[in-house]
């Protein structure tokens, strides 16, 4: 079962943390055009979830009972075998939502989501959060093109796994997680373990950290304890077969 996490509301005294949240949902796309007003009040609705790094948030097959935004952490989203191993299917980070698919449909989630790092995360219930989306059309397309984007991303993930060989995978990976950390401080930075990395591209750890210490020594990119660093990122998007999207620093 998840595990226990400790609730704050955010609403009373608790003015400061309803001013983080609303800075937080209006830096995404689908509540940035609705104006401050109406996000305040979807803010009243919020409560802030702590949870330290390893706790799982839910797991597949729970009630779809409320929506979660990041606002400090990240998250991974995966799906469990029966023989120890998962599938990644996405790492979400700062500003960025989930829980949307069974919120909206009332049905089982279809994933696990687990904190990466100590998160704090925004949760709003699910029947607020609909009769919101009810008195306000341009959520409900945001929605709708947030999940296109996301079936989008499915497919194109499948198909890499299916058409692509590893050193492909590994790069086209490392360019995502790379270019969503373009606009953050760390910039090309992505704090995430070569165990992570693996269950995203679907392949051994070991073979991840043999590509990555080779791509290393010819400067393509940097090592730490728990993140890589993309110094190269014409001849990591050469190698993924892309046209540089990502700028060096």
């Amino acid at each position: 079962m998840a595990a226990t996490a400790t609730r704050t509301p955010a609403r009373g005294k608790a003015g400061a943390a309803s001013d983080l949240h609303l800075a937080v949902l209006q830096k995404h796309p689908i509540f940035g055009e609705i104006g401050a007003d109406r996000v305040r009040q979807l803010c009243a609705f919020a409560t802030l979830r702590k949870v330290s790094a390893g706790d799982t948030i839910f797991i597949k097959g729970d009630p779809g009972t409320a929506l979660f935004a990041v606002r400090k952490g990240s998250v991974k989203i995966a799906v469990p075998a029966i023989d120890g191993r998962e599938a990644v299917f996405n790492v979400l980070r700062e500003g960025e939502i989930f829980g949307e698919i069974a919120l909206l449909d009332g049905r089982a989630r279809t994933a696990d989501a687990v904190a990466l790092t100590s998160c704090e995360l925004m949760v709003i219930d699910r029947r607020d959060f609909l009769a919101f989306v009810h008195s306000e059309p341009k959520v409900a397309m945001r929605l709708i093109e947030l999940l296109c984007a996301r079936l989008r991303f499915a497919s194109e993930h499948m198909e890499e796994m299916f058409f692509l060989d590893v050193p492909t995978r590994l790069a086209r990976a490392l360019l995502r997680l790379a270019e969503r950390e373009a606009e953050r401080p760390s910039g090309d930075r992505v704090a995430i373990t070569q165990q992570e990395i693996s269950r995203i591209v679907g392949i051994s750890r070991e073979t991840v950290n043999k590509l990555l210490r080779k791509w290393a020594k010819g400067g393509l990119v940097k090592l730490e304890r728990g993140a890589v660093t993309v110094l190269n990122p014409a001849k990591i998007n050469g190698l993924a077969g892309q046209e540089t999207t990502v700028t060096s620093r």
